[in-house]
């Protein structure tokens, strides 16, 4: 840890609270440094309600979607639900399950719910294509996958099975025909956002099911607007989407009743004509809202599990969220699985935190997928009693303690590997393979390996005769774009630019490797990012004696913190460090600084390393972030360390 060197120390507080003209300057401060924030409303960055969210109508294929899904679950034929079996998948496969399961409109429907499970290939995959064909469904809907697979779906659709793809993964140039899609990152979409989960596009599509079974879906509103030579031009809307002219010539005006542009109506929030539009046509249906409170849980697991981007849509979300799940978790709702794996994760009752959706409930949900088990975290989501859910939700936990013996026996083989083997770390890209490692954790890994060697590093485990690998990145480098150049050796392979996956034959690893090292080098040449030196910047410099509660609630309405909204980073110059103690038999360390009170400062999984450090330095200089901790009742401060040493540029 401390052989980071370069340190950018923000202002002094008390600097910025000087120059910053606003009541409140250490917000304004820090929003005017996010791009994310640069043209959000000031009102719509301290508030989330419905009234933020866009009409999902916007989005490719779900008008489509949602007749389908009507007249599939009306008539009683079969629809099948198919998701991945990571965090988002299940959160969406589930999200949309539940509505189905248990709206008055849809209890009769024929539903059927499967996942993949850490055995399978990632998406469509022989393995999934042969399970569909099992189950003979007469619409199958994909989750979280199938944007690039148009021939499996091709094969699927010949056989008299409709389909429908809800996913946010790269679209290729080519797209399944005879089938909707609804993502985002269509390049004919009109949805604001691109980078939204598909837990999220499950909601979108709840939503859009209410809103086309109401007395509001297709009606006409017009807004007269003056424009600068004077003279007036008619605006159309209709669900929620202001009409090109193209579409609005073709309507009959005639025979057409056009209501009024609610001018008078008001909202909390500043929004443009369409979002205040949408927003008014859902109030006036009843029960609209009540019916969404409780699908925006699933929706902020899904984002904040899956990284995306905290602005935007993704922030309404997560913020409803967490307003949503604490809710459940002291009331009685229909989310009964959710609500006892709280209680059993033993989550702070007054207030459900972003900290507990990422590092509790995620995880969770995920190991079931990693461990084969997906099916698992399903059957607790669905669940319509207390007591089996409360059965499901201790089996879930089991489940994630075997993930983490499983991923603290596989991390330590990879230190005895590079033990054997130090001249392996000296490579672009650091990689490990051996026979004896373990499937399912290959992603947590090959993170722990980039935090240890700070480098792009790859993992592979042997899995069901073949082996499996993670691929995660170290920088800004895409490194999809290294599996691409590598793709002649992988069964299956995909991602995101940050982090990838791949199956291959275990007989292909020595020739995956030999040429892995070669391609690494021209990709990191390319990308340049290997050549830069690694650099903290921190948002302020503060002294031991400014940290506390006042100052945590100076940046509070800034959260969610998570991807694209980082949590504000403190630096300190010149600390001493008093009080220090191992915990975990010296795996981390607790301590208190001079002049910070009974604040405690945390280091996790490099105590040894601070200890050794501190023999040898009376002061040192520290970066890490302020943050709450419940535990057994008690909600305390404490302070995350990121980085302790002897900075460079301690004075800059």
């Amino acid at each position: 840890m401390h052989h980071v060197t370069k340190v950018h120390f923000g202002p002094n507080l008390s600097e910025v609270r000087t120059k910053v003209d606003s009541k409140r300057p250490i917000l304004r401060y820090l929003v005017d440094r996010r791009e994310g924030f640069q043209n959000t409303h000031p009102k719509e960055l301290l508030h989330s309600d419905f009234s933020c969210f866009h009409s999902p109508f916007s989005l490719p294929d779900i008008g489509e979607a949602v007749s389908l899904l009507l007249t599939y679950a009306k008539s009683n034929r079969k629809i099948l639900l198919y998701g991945d079996r990571d965090s988002d998948g299940v959160s969406s496969t589930c999200l949309l399950a539940f509505f189905l399961k248990s709206h008055p409109e849809f209890q009769s429907a024929n539903l059927e719910v499967m996942v993949s499970s850490e055995s399978d290939p990632y998406g469509l995959c022989k393995e999934a294509v042969s399970k569909i064909k099992k189950a003979k469904p007469d619409l199958l809907v994909t989750l979280d996958f199938g944007s690039s697979q148009a021939d499996e779906i091709d094969e699927l659709t010949s056989l008299g099975i409709q389909v429908i793809v809800l996913d946010h993964h790269e679209v290729p140039v080519r797209i399944p025909k005879n089938c909707a899609l609804i993502n985002p990152r269509r390049t004919d979409s009109e949805y604001p956002e691109k980078k939204i989960c598909t837990a999220a596009l499950s909601f979108k599509l709840v939503t859009a099911i209410l809103f086309h079974e109401s007395s509001e879906w297709n009606q006409l509103y017009s807004k007269t607007i003056l424009v600068e030579d004077g003279s007036k031009e008619v605006h159309y809307f209709q669900n929620g989407i202001k009409l090109k002219n193209e579409t609005t010539r073709k309507l009959d005006l005639s025979n057409t009743t056009v209501y009024p542009y609610p001018e008078d109506f008001s909202t909390n929030i500043p929004l443009d004509d369409e979002r205040k539009l949408f927003f008014y046509q859902c109030k006036k249906i009843p029960q609209f809202f009540e019916q969404l409170e409780e699908e925006t849980d699933l929706a902020g697991i899904g984002t904040i599990t899956d990284m995306m981007p905290l602005v935007g849509e993704n922030r309404h979300f997560v913020k409803l969220a967490l307003e949503s799940l604490t809710k459940l978790y002291i009331s009685d709702k229909k989310r009964k699985g959710l609500k006892e794996l709280l209680k059993e994760l033993k989550l702070n009752p007054n207030g459900i935190t972003t900290k507990d959706l990422g590092w509790s409930i995620g995880p969770v949900v995920n190991a079931a997928g990693r461990m084969g088990k997906t099916e698992e975290a399903v059957s607790l989501l669905l669940s319509e009693s207390e007591s089996d859910a409360k059965v499901r939700a201790k089996l879930l936990l089991s489940i994630n303690e075997e993930r983490k013996e499983r991923t603290k026996r596989n991390m330590d083989r990879v230190e005895r590997y590079f033990a054997r083997k130090p001249e392996r770390t000296g490579k672009e890209v650091v990689y490990c393979y051996e026979p004896d490692m373990e499937p399912g954790v290959s992603g947590i890994v090959a993170t722990r390996m980039v935090d240890t060697y700070k480098k792009p590093a790859i993992f592979v485990a042997p899995d069901n005769g073949d082996a499996r690998g993670s691929i995660r990145s170290y920088g800004p480098e895409n490194v999809l774009q290294l599996l691409e150049t590598l793709s002649h050796h992988f069964l299956h392979f995909g991602g995101h630019p940050e982090a990838g996956g791949f199956s291959i034959t275990i007989d292909q690893l020595p020739k995956f490797e030999s040429e892995l090292y070669e391609k690494a080098k021209l990709w990191l040449d390319e990308d340049s990012a290997s050549n830069k030196v690694h650099q903290i910047e921190t948002d302020f410099t503060v002294l031991p004696e400014e940290m506390g509660d006042k100052l945590l609630k100076e940046w509070k309405d800034l959260e969610p913190f998570g991807q694209g909204n980082p949590d504000i980073k403190l630096g300190i110059k010149n600390a001493k460090a008093m009080h220090l103690t191992p915990l975990s038999g010296g795996k981390h360390v607790r301590f208190h600084i001079v002049g910070s009170g009974s604040l405690k400062f945390m280091i996790w999984n490099k105590g040894e390393e601070f200890q050794n450090f501190m023999s040898k330095h009376g002061s040192f200089d520290l970066v890490g972030s302020l943050e709450e901790n419940f535990y057994q009742g008690r909600k305390t401060l404490q302070f995350i360390v990121e980085w302790f040493g002897i900075s460079e540029t301690a004075g800059s």
